[in-house]
């Protein structure tokens, strides 16, 4: 299920991240699981892209209708990404 429209308006699932004892956890908000593997799980949330990374990483659950995903195994590092500010914004702040 993509974002929920009410009037030709997207509403955005409400996003979260929970780590637990960085031996797993849960995120919410998810819009698309992009990848897997046993060091990385790279998602797009409602806010943005989302990369888990680490050892062991098992995928536990991910429903595609609510939006949530379980995971566990070693968690090293959790990094948001967005979009890239152009070379000549940065140039010219």
């Amino acid at each position: 299920m993509e974002n929920v429209k009410i009037n030709e308006k997207k509403i955005k699932r409400p996003h979260s991240v929970r780590i637990e004892n960085r031996s797993g956890g849960t995120v919410s908000g998810v819009e698309k699981l992009v990848s897997a593997t046993a060091d990385e799980i790279a998602l797009i949330t409602s806010e943005g892209g989302l990369t888990v990374t680490g050892a062991d990483i098992k995928l536990e659950r991910y429903s595609v209708e609510d939006g949530n995903l379980t995971f566990s195994g070693k968690v090293n590092a959790v990094k948001y990404s967005g979009a890239k500010v152009p070379l000549i914004k940065r140039i010219f702040k």
